[in-house]
């Protein structure tokens, strides 16, 4: 070979290394740092905590351009040794659970609630990569797709099917959704949503709301709701619930009162999808007892609100 063609090889070597031999891995922590839309698979590990943020500013505008140094964490009160993998404005497959009210309750408002829902699925769900499921619940709970599924025409018209009836099963509602997002994970990350068109107030579930918080906190999905209670009943039992559903799940609670505040409600959901981050890391000091673990997320950055679950239950032996 001669000199210049060994140059060559030379210098085509140097660019792989520079490439692939360094581009996710910081070495002083170990983290690698995914750019946004990266085609990167990140493999989700038994020892591994997944977190899925969004952080909004004082005025509640999503904040997407943190970088990992600027967030603080604590895994039941102690900060992990490090982070495998850091996201801003991750792509991780989506897997949403609509779950609509259709008690008798919301009748006038059913027809808006129908037609928003199948708005939003077709301009967040991405062909071959994210799929959702519908459930309905009035006195009882119905799934009205057998399976998760990224094909729109078959989630149209499971929501089209939907008619008004009945009482409340919220809570059981959410269990049976978190069942579901649970069954369709698989060894990669992803992000787990259920979204509750509700006034929130359940009249006919067989378990209690600790029981529905708990296996949102499980399946580590993110609940939003769209409080479809009146102007009136701010301080309703029901917004109540929904607020604590949210609040511990990382999600938001959204207006559904009426067609305008839906359509801007399911409008603010995709923006949030869009401008989340996602973050890996293994748990310091890991019991496999079964027991709660609280997670405390923080900015460094003043007046920036993190928003995450409250925490996940360790495995058992």
């Amino acid at each position: 070979m001669g000199p210049t063609r060994r140059t060559i090889w030379l210098f085509l070597l140097c660019l792989f290394f520079v490439r692939f031999g360094t581009s996710q891995e910081i070495p002083q922590q170990g983290l690698a740092l995914l750019p946004d839309n990266s085609a990167f698979t990140i493999s989700k590990n038994v020892d591994e905590v997944n977190l899925i943020l969004s952080v909004t500013d004082s005025k509640g505008r999503f904040v997407s351009d943190l970088t990992a140094d600027e967030l603080r964490l604590l895994d039941n009160h102690q900060a992990p040794g490090k982070w495998n993998y850091f996201q801003a404005r991750t792509n991780l497959p989506l897997r949403v659970i609509l779950a609509v009210d259709i008690s008798s309750s919301i009748r006038e408002r059913f027809r808006f609630e129908q037609q928003a829902a199948s708005g939003f699925l077709k301009h967040v769900l991405r062909p071959e990569t994210d799929e959702a499921g519908v459930v309905a619940f009035g006195s009882e709970v119905k799934d009205k797709t057998a399976s998760m599924t990224s094909d729109i025409a078959m989630l149209n018209a499971a929501i089209n099917a939907l008619r008004p009836d009945g009482e409340t099963a919220m809570y059981d509602a959410i269990i049976d959704s978190c069942h579901k997002l649970h069954e369709s994970r698989g060894r990669v990350p992803m992000r787990p949503i259920i979204i509750l068109v509700t006034d929130g107030a359940d009249t006919a579930s067989k378990a209690t709301l600790r029981q529905a918080q708990e296996a949102a906190t499980r399946s580590e999905a993110v609940i939003f709701a769209l409080d479809a209670n009146v102007v009136s009943e701010k301080n309703s039992k029901g917004r109540q619930v929904l607020e604590r559903l949210t609040r511990s799940t990382g999600g938001f609670i959204l207006p559904a009162r009426e067609k305008s505040e839906l359509k801007d409600s399911f409008a603010k959901i995709e923006k949030v999808l869009r401008n989340q981050y996602a973050l890996g890391y293994p748990p310091p000091d890991l019991v496999a007892n079964g027991s709660f673990r609280t997670i405390e997320v923080t900015s460094r950055r003043r007046r920036l609100t993190v928003h995450t679950r409250e925490g996940y239950y360790a495995p058992r032996n």
